[in-house]
């Protein structure tokens, strides 16, 4: 018994670093490990995919008007009344000819006259609908519209750049001229990632 109890406590221990020189060459687990190291390399330094989204959902929300609030602001302009003020001045006169018991008379009477008139005049449709508000929630809409294409593009373009800076970590051409011509690429993306997210990509935010 002693004997079989050595033998199976052998083999086991003869078998142990076999099953780890197994699980450290298993080509799937070494593949797996060089993908997030080539992942890590080309992200290192770089913004994540949700910064490059805000930044160019803030970059294009600043090249459409502002119209967030005109309805609200419209109907509490309504409260406030239109005031119209006016002067008059009247120089009214009238001529007196004719006998009394004095004698004759003949003279001219002046009665001028003025008037300060204010009027305050409320336009109270416009709390119900204001005028232009179908305008502003158009610029909303077309604001959003432009909102929504800004992060589609910046999305597709950055996980295109990271593309092309994997095939050139992890298959470099070998011919300098595609070489070349894969790092223009990586570039020309950069620099269109930049316009759409305001130089975030660069560090120069505008």
């Amino acid at each position: 018994m002693l004997l079989d109890a050595l033998a199976v406590a052998a083999c086991l221990a003869a078998a142990t670093p076999t099953v780890r020189a197994d699980a450290a060459g298993d080509p799937i687990r070494a593949a797996e490990r060089d993908a997030d190291r080539a992942l890590a390399v080309v992200a290192a330094g770089e913004p994540r995919i949700g910064e490059i989204q805000d930044a160019a959902a803030r970059t294009a929300d600043r090249q459409v008007a502002e119209a967030e609030g005109f309805a609200r602001r419209a109907r509490a302009a309504a409260l406030l009344p239109r005031l119209t003020a006016e002067v008059r001045r009247d120089e009214r006169s009238y001529r007196v000819v004719g006998l009394q018991s004095s004698g004759e008379v003949d003279y001219r009477h002046l009665s001028p006259g003025s008037a300060v008139l204010l009027r305050a005049t409320w336009d109270l449709g416009e709390l119900v609908a204001a005028r232009g508000e179908l305008a502003a929630a158009a610029v909303s809409e077309a604001r959003a519209r432009r909102r929504a294409e800004a992060v589609r593009r910046a999305t597709a373009i950055y996980y295109e750049r990271r593309s092309a800076q994997l095939q050139l970590l992890l298959a470099p051409p070998e011919a300098a001229l595609e070489r070349a011509e894969a790092e223009l690429q990586i570039e020309r993306l950069a620099a269109e990632l930049d316009a759409l997210t305001g130089g975030l990509l660069s560090g120069r935010m505008r």
